[in-house]
């Protein structure tokens, strides 16, 4: 179905524009900008909407601006890049105070304004890429019929297609030397005939690369073989590192497994340390930056910059005096943890990954906080009267949960007790809204504070104060 002269009313979530057909019906609008008058496309018909596609741009939006990526209309990783930066915060700013409104059905008089990304681009501090045996081509390549080498490829998954891997030749989200390295490796690979891994067939030597930074400009690299990497496979590693003097670590490894993943990979140190430091500036003005150990497998926060603005917001709701105890729920490797440690008098972190919490005492032991204890557990039973017994009862919890949001146990647990502040952190303010509406009999949303780590996707993360109901 084609329609004309359709108008884009708003911004709506995951990055699609929101519209109306003539006959009402909602239409979900991907890539397109608010304000963007156009000839659309239905693509699906469900019960309560249209999801569409624009055929034909007739009035761009004043908000529209052209991509800096050229794979931008491809390349799923960017929703927002056809947006005039300013206007993106701004539109994810609504978003959190529209998920709060109308999945969650709350109100806050202090909502703040979203705190924006002082770099729109090159700030990510790692970045995973793909290799493929066959390239992706695009509709207008596919249609010129001019004769292209289509034998291999190091980029991104095209959206949607998990065998499909689009050829990346410069993308603007990591610093470099990143592009430098990653093509520096696909042209050895190409040049010394080593083969691309083939999803489907399943053979191949090179499978995954992905390259993680510190803000010094220190390296790190990691090779995934899908077959044994042998005398090609390190000649390659070796004529990376010879390469690019900023690689401090370097490891590869063997995965022949169905899946990509490398947590449960046995990875080998080719070079180096076994570890990137980066640095955060302290909590406390002028006091010692925070170091945190980052190895291959670990999480960190992949705008770092930002990372310290959103820990710094946590910390001014947060509200802190000097002599809290503080239970940071979804602790993982204790970044939140260890910066509240720096003010707190106490800090618990809870995490169930036991590598991630190894991890959070050995950041602990480095920065020489002895403020700051870590324990494995199941967050719906964190709160044991035995763990009690040892820390105390919290005067401020934390809590910064995956995308999905608080286990149902969580938030019941978090009603019996009387834990006079919630600081709220969350990736996903649908399920944010969700959990704190759970939360709405015994707690009350005193801020709303929003902070863009995303530039150019869909994606913001959101923090909320939540102070105990004095009646509850």
């Amino acid at each position: 179905m084609i329609l004309e002269g359709i108008r884009m009313e708003r911004a709506g979530g995951r990055g699609i524009c929101i519209a109306h057909a003539p006959d009402g019906k909602t239409i979900l609008v991907a890539g397109a900008a608010p304000g963007d008058i156009a000839t659309i496309k239905v693509l699906r018909k469900k019960k309560k909407h249209l999801e569409a596609v624009i055929e034909r741009l007739e009035t761009p939006s004043p908000h529209r601006v052209a991509p800096t990526c050229e794979y931008a209309a491809h390349c799923g990783g960017c929703s927002w890049q056809h947006v005039a930066y300013p206007e993106q915060a701004r539109f994810k700013d609504v978003e959190v105070q529209e998920n709060l409104r109308r999945i969650g059905g709350l109100s806050c008089a202090d909502t703040r304004p979203i705190v924006p990304a002082p770099a729109p681009f090159r700030y990510r501090n790692k970045l995973e890429f793909s290799f493929s045996a066959s390239r992706w081509l695009t509709w207008d390549e596919i249609a010129s019929k001019q004769p292209m080498d289509t034998s291999h490829a190091l980029g991104f998954h095209v959206p949607g297609m998990w065998d499909k891997i689009m050829d990346i030749e410069t993308c603007h989200l990591q610093p470099e030397p990143s592009n430098a390295i990653k093509n520096f490796i696909r042209s050895y690979a190409v040049e010394h005939a080593l083969t691309f891994f083939h999803p489907r067939e399943k053979h191949g030597l090179l499978r995954t690369l992905m390259l993680r930074c510190t803000q010094a400009g220190e390296w790190m690299v990691v090779v995934q073989f899908y077959e044994a990497p042998e005398e090609a496979g390190l000649a390659l590693l070796a004529a990376v590192q010879q390469a690019f003097p900023e690689i401090v670590s370097l490891y590869y490894a063997h995965n022949p497994k169905p899946n990509d993943s490398l947590y449960d990979l046995d990875l080998q140190l080719f070079y180096g340390v076994s570890y990137l430091t980066e640095h955060m500036p302290s909590a406390i003005p002028g006091g010692r930056a925070l170091s945190f150990r980052i190895g291959p497998k670990s999480f960190y926060q992949t705008n770092p910059e930002q990372a310290h603005r959103l820990y710094s917001e946590a910390l001014a709701l947060a509200d802190l005096k000097g002599g809290e105890t503080v239970y940071d729920l979804y602790t993982g490797t204790g970044t939140i943890a260890l910066f509240m440690a720096q003010v707190a008098g106490k800090v618990v972190g809870v995490e169930s990954v036991p590598e991630a919490i190894e991890a959070a005492r050995e950041n602990a032991r480095a920065n020489q906080l002895t403020n700051a204890h870590f324990e494995v557990g199941d967050m719906r039973h964190a709160f044991s009267e035995e763990l009690w017994e040892r820390y105390g009862k919290p005067d401020v919890l934390v809590t910064d949960p995956p995308r999905d949001g608080m286990h149902p146990k969580v938030v019941e647990r978090l009603l019996a007790l009387d834990i006079p502040r919630i600081v709220y952190v969350s990736c996903n303010s649908a399920t944010q809204a969700r959990d704190i509406a759970l939360l709405s009999e015994a707690y009350d949303v005193a801020t709303v504070q929003a902070v863009d780590m995303f530039p150019q996707t869909h994606h913001v993360e959101n923090i909320a104060l939540l102070t105990r109901k004095t009646h509850a």
